[in-house]
């Protein structure tokens, strides 16, 4: 049977689908939120801050519950808090209630984005789940480069009409509480005994080499999310609009060629895969630096594309074999932390890089950046070959 025929996958991407919703809806409305709101551009920001501190901070305790009472208990309420107080928002016109639902959607989102990969992990092995990695970036990707325009079209009817989007998780939790079928995992050792069994895991090269990967890519995604639009209005002189073309041709070919990347496994060495994933996403980011005009930005996003393609199924498709179940939302969580704190370290650092430098200089040094995990991974190779 077909991956995408399989009600149990479809149920996890819909899983997914809502997580990753959390921020790609929020950013691009905030300039909108802040007359109904009476708040000021710099304050708006909370918005989103709010939201994954608190998705960083309960990621791992949710984590670890998961492994210990189980994964529906920690899924179904955090799909039916994220939904409820998500849509909630849409009722609120004070601005301090605005980010008390944002910080309960964020300890939601915690157990979602998680679970999400761990149930994955769980229902499949091998080439499927390699090739269910694959699907699960490309539908990443795909609400990654369409949420932001359906949002922003919403959001010029009434600021908070997107935010209605948000009770799809609700109908979600639904879904999960009658039909998602899934082998539960409990662990009913000490806690003391887990964290022991957990950490041991989590030391192992090969799962320290993987969060290593997960962070660094993410710190390269932000210097390009968050810069390459810079280029593109200060530079070339556009709107906005292509800016967000540019975000979707980059999501929009890594979700194309992710369902591919499956294949590779079994084929080549997780390390060789990565490894030439960073090169393209290198070059990329060095060609963005040179780009004179929308068209070669466009075409040098294409690499970027097929790089974060082969990096990111890899990725999780490892890390879940890395942990045995009764262990893997636990050690998944740590995965996941690195996430947001690629997320958190990129903007600043490379903010900082802009202060006394130009846009230029920022995109030669995230590429010269890529060399770190490039050799981390030959590194690697020459000690598996010995």
């Amino acid at each position: 049977m077909g991956l995408l025929k399989d009600k149990n996958f479809r149920i996890v991407l819909s899983i997914l689908v809502m997580g990753v919703m959390g921020g790609s809806i929020v950013g691009p409305i905030l300039p909108a939120m802040t007359g109904p709101l009476n708040v000021s551009k710099s304050t708006i920001g909370l918005v989103l801050s709010v939201y994954t501190i608190f998705a960083l901070i309960f990621t791992p305790i949710l984590g670890v519950m998961a492994d210990r009472y189980g994964r529906r208990k920690i899924l179904i309420p955090s799909l039916l808090a994220f939904g409820l107080t998500g849509s909630a928002i849409a009722i609120t016109r004070e601005f301090w209630l605005v980010l008390l639902f944002r910080a309960i959607q964020g300890i939601a989102v915690a157990g979602i984005m998680n679970l999400a990969v761990t149930l994955i992990g769980d229902l499949f092995s091998g080439q499927k789940l390699a090739r269910a990695m694959g699907y699960r970036t490309t539908a990443q990707n795909f609400i990654n480069a369409t949420a932001p325009f359906l949002a922003g079209a919403l959001a010029a009817i009434s600021w908070f009409f997107p935010f209605l989007i948000y009770s799809l998780a609700i109908v979600v939790g639904i879904l999960v509480i009658l039909k998602l079928d899934i082998p539960e995992y409990k662990n009913n050792s000490k806690l003391q005994d887990y964290f022991k069994a957990a950490s041991t895991v989590i030391r192992y090269p090969k799962t320290l080499w993987i969060f290593f990967n997960n962070f660094m890519i993410f710190v390269l995604l932000y210097s390009l999310v968050v810069y390459m639009p810079m280029i593109i209005t200060d530079k070339f002189g556009l709107s906005t609009v292509y800016s967000g073309l540019a975000i979707s041709v980059a999501a929009g070919t890594s979700g194309i060629f992710a369902t591919q990347t499956g294949k590779l496994k079994g084929m080549f060495n997780d390390h060789l895969i990565v490894l030439v994933g960073f090169v393209f996403l290198g070059l990329s980011l060095l060609l963005v630096a040179f780009a004179g005009q929308i068209v070669e930005l466009l075409l040098y996003l294409v690499l970027w594309g097929i790089g974060a393609s082969l990096i990111m199924p890899t990725l999780t498709t490892a890390v879940t074999e890395q942990a045995p179940p009764h262990l893997r939302a636990g050690v998944v969580s740590v995965f996941s932390m690195t996430i947001y704190l690629g997320q958190s370290v990129s903007p600043p650092l490379f903010g900082q890089i802009l202060s006394f430098s130009d846009l230029k200089t920022v995109f030669l040094i995230a590429s010269a950046s890529a060399l770190i995990p490039i050799f981390y991974a030959l590194l690697r190779l020459i000690k598996n070959e010995k």
